[in-house]
């Protein structure tokens, strides 16, 4: 099933749940049972969701029974299997014999709609859930729907400042903690004020357990040492569409819900921008935005569209729309211009980051111990000879800082031009030389 559904062990629910405090009853859970029931609970829907997708619907009877098999079965042949977050179940009774639970569980979940430019369905439901443990394994055998509403509309826009931002590699959940730390400390040093953390989900699967907790400690501690240096944290999250999984992928990273959880995630980041490979419509846009602000009420969410009338078109449904991240902003290297080559591109970023608006520098760290394309660090941690031009303490490159770096570009003309024009010479007086020697023929 594991490798079927692509979800792997859930565990305490890869940041999609949180239990309440339980009521007093005759039996208490211990962490094993706990996790367990966790594990199951959550791995239905995602089963459901494989049966909808795929018609396969034997993989529903390891995890529901009874009257809940009878519903999933359904909701799996409609082809409309909802995906949920922000679970928080609170323990209502545990049976003595350690084989029977009920809890009530409060989330959000969204459900796909036939045309996939469509915004999903968005709604907080409550529901009351009994399993039960046969042969080893938990199964749902009855739920109840208490109540279902509609999420409310998203706050007005709240358009964040412009920021002055570097981007992180790829590689930034895997850092050490102390490379991180020193990631965020580059930033204020090279003049800006706002960090950027990729996060690619689809192609690299859902957030499973393990990988869910590695983001969370990568971005807690990222977040701890913003907050000291004043820096700003953007979550860039990179998906191959809008769709309900990425949906409840993003909610698993920001986190809890702030309300006795000052440690939230969400609650401390600066923004979230919206990266899919396929371009969305406005109502998707806005859904996404809805369900972020319904838990964070504080956190803008931007669009980094690919062309500016894609950004024109889809402005009004999110915060902010954030640049192209991909162009650099400066050029690479040219052989064999050398140092020269290195003052260019120094000239260049400087004059890019003295312009005003929202602005990428380009990528912070190598990825992967390589130096990668316009890196400002290198893979010991030391700046790159570029970025010692991107001192803010310098002025801004002036008229001949220009004139000087774009020239550099037009070198080879001078030399194509000398180099033709001495070619030229020894041509004509190869052909004097010849018609002389003609000449003196009997």
């Amino acid at each position: 099933m594991d490798a079927a559904t692509g979800a792997g062990p859930l565990g305490d629910g890869a940041r999609l749940l949180a239990w309440q405090a339980a009521e007093p009853g005759p039996r208490v859970l211990t962490t094993a049972e706990r996790e367990a029931i966790t594990d199951a609970y959550l791995r239905g829907p995602r089963e459901t969701a494989f049966a909808a997708g795929t018609g396969q619907l034997d993989g529903l009877r390891d995890l529901f029974q009874g009257a809940a098999l009878l519903d999933a079965q359904d909701v799996a042949r409609g082809g409309a299997a909802p995906v949920g977050w922000a679970h928080t179940p609170a323990l209502r009774f545990f049976a003595p014999d350690g084989a029977t639970v009920s809890f009530t569980d409060r989330f959000t979940y969204a459900t796909p709609r036939p045309d996939p430019d469509a915004a999903p369905r968005v709604a907080r439901r409550e529901l009351d859930v009994v399993m039960e443990l046969g042969d080893g394994n938990w199964r749902v055998h009855h739920w109840r729907v208490l109540r279902d509403e509609p999420l409310p509309a998203a706050p007005p826009t709240a358009r964040p400042a412009p920021y002055r931002a570097v981007r992180a590699a790829p590689d930034w959940p895997q850092r050490p903690a102390d490379t991180l730390r020193r990631d965020v400390s580059a930033v204020t040093e090279l003049g800006l004020d706002t960090l950027i953390v990729p996060l690619a989900l689809g192609a690299a699967g859902p957030l499973n357990a393990g990988r869910a907790a590695q983001v969370g400690r990568a971005l807690g501690v990222l977040l701890e040492a913003a907050a000291a240096r004043n820096v700003t944290v953007l979550l860039d999250l990179r998906v191959a569409a809008l769709d309900p999984a990425g949906l409840r992928d993003l909610h698993a990273a920001l986190g809890p819900e702030p309300e006795g959880n000052p440690a939230s995630v969400g609650a401390r980041l600066g923004g979230v921008i919206l990266s899919p490979a396929r371009s969305p419509s406005a109502a998707q846009l806005g859904a996404w935005r809805q369900t972020v602000r319904a838990r964070f009420p504080a956190l803008p969410v931007g669009y980094r569209a690919p062309g500016r009338s894609a950004a024109a078109a889809l402005a009004g449904a999110v915060d902010f729309v954030a640049g192209g991240a991909d162009a650099p902003v400066f050029r690479e290297r040219r052989a064999p211009l050398g140092r020269l080559g290195d003052a260019r591109r120094g000239w260049q970023l400087r004059a890019f980051l003295t312009r005003p608006g929202a602005l990428e520098a380009g990528v912070l760290a190598p990825d992967g111990g390589r130096e990668g394309r316009g890196a400002l660090l290198t893979a010991d941690g030391s700046f790159t000879p570029l970025t010692r031009w991107a001192d803010p303490a310098r002025p801004p490159p002036g008229p001949v800082a220009w004139l000087l770096g774009w020239a550099a570009d037009l070198w080879t003309l001078p030399a194509g031009l000398l180099l033709g024009g001495a070619l030229r010479g020894r041509l004509t007086r190869w052909r004097g030389a010849r018609r002389a020697a003609i000449a003196k023929r009997p």
